[in-house]
C-alpha cells in the first residue's frame, strides 16, 4: 500500500475516532445534567413561571406565534453588550408521557452542532437561523417559551 494512502485512511480514522470522542462528550453532559420525572402539567406550568419571573417582561429571542403558518420572530439584539452566558437550560413536558425533563448543557458544547438551534425547534433553518452567537448577543434571558396547553411545554433559557 501507498504511503499517501495510509496517511489519508490514518487521517479519515482519526477524524472518526475526534467525531465519536465529541459525541460521547456531549452525551455525557446532557445525560449527566439531565433530570426526568413524572409530572404533572400544573408542576411544569409552576418551574416555568418561576423561570419567567426571573427574566421580567423581556421578550424571548424565539417567539413562535404560528408554527404551522411559520409565523416566528427572532428577536436579535442590535447591540451586544449583554453579560456573558454559558448554559442552556431546557424544562420540558409531554402530556403523552407525563415526564417532566430538565436538562442543563454547556453553551460551548452548542457549537459543535452543524444544525442551528432553530432547526432543532422543528423550524426551517433556511428562513430562521439562529446561531449560539445570536444566544450570547441576546444575553441571560429566554430563548424559546412554546406550548400547547394539555399537548406539551418547552421553556429553554439561558444564563
Amino acid at each position: 500500500m501507498r504511503t499517501w494512502v495510509k496517511a489519508t485512511l490514518g487521517g479519515f480514522a482519526l477524524i472518526a475516532v475526534a467525531v465519536v470522542a465529541l459525541a460521547a462528550t456531549g452525551a455525557y453532559f446532557v445525560l449527566r445534567n439531565m433530570e426526568k420525572r413524572a409530572g404533572s402539567e400544573a408542576e411544569a406550568v409552576q418551574a416555568i413561571d418561576a423561570v419567567k419571573a426571573r427574566f421580567g417582561s423581556r421578550p424571548p429571542l424565539v417567539e413562535i406565534i404560528d408554527p404551522q403558518r411559520a409565523d416566528i420572530r427572532i428577536n436579535r439584539p442590535v447591540e451586544a453588550t449583554a453579560p456573558r452566558v454559558d448554559t442552556i437550560h431546557v424544562i420540558n413536558w409531554k402530556s403523552d408521557t407525563g415526564e417532566l425533563i430538565r436538562t442543563d448543557v454547556p453553551l460551548w458544547l452548542m457549537r459543535f452542532s452543524t444544525m442551528n438551534i432553530a432547526s432543532q425547534l422543528g423550524i426551517a433553518p433556511a428562513r430562521f437561523r439562529l446561531t449560539v452567537s445570536d444566544v450570547e448577543r441576546y444575553g441571560p434571558g429566554i430563548v424559546v417559551d412554546y406550548g400547547s396547553q394539555g399537548a406539551f411545554r418547552v421553556l429553554v433559557w439561558v444564563d
